[in-house]
């Protein structure tokens, strides 16, 4: 199975996309340790889940939308010491 998520480069800065790539590689791979998991930047928010069944798909949108709910516990916020 082949599981690819590209967000929109516009909307993510380098540090923070870099957190989502490392959390939703870390969620999938429990799930599908096999599976090819790949994010991206791109032009767009988009989330292509192939090789798999319907339901895994639906599977990975639940995760991918538990995971961003749960922002506030996996995304580090930098801080701005003075």
């Amino acid at each position: 199975m082949r599981i690819e998520l590209m967000v929109n480069k516009n909307n993510v800065p380098q540090d923070v996309f870099c957190q989502v790539e490392h959390e939703f590689c870390r969620r999938m791979a429990i799930y599908w340790p096999d599976a090819l998991v790949r994010v991206r930047l791109g032009g767009a928010n988009e989330l292509n889940v192939l090789g798999g069944l319907k339901e895994d798909k639906q599977y990975v949108e639940s995760q991918l939308e538990a995971m961003f709910d749960e922002a506030d516990d996996w995304l580090e916020q930098p801080s701005y010491d003075m």
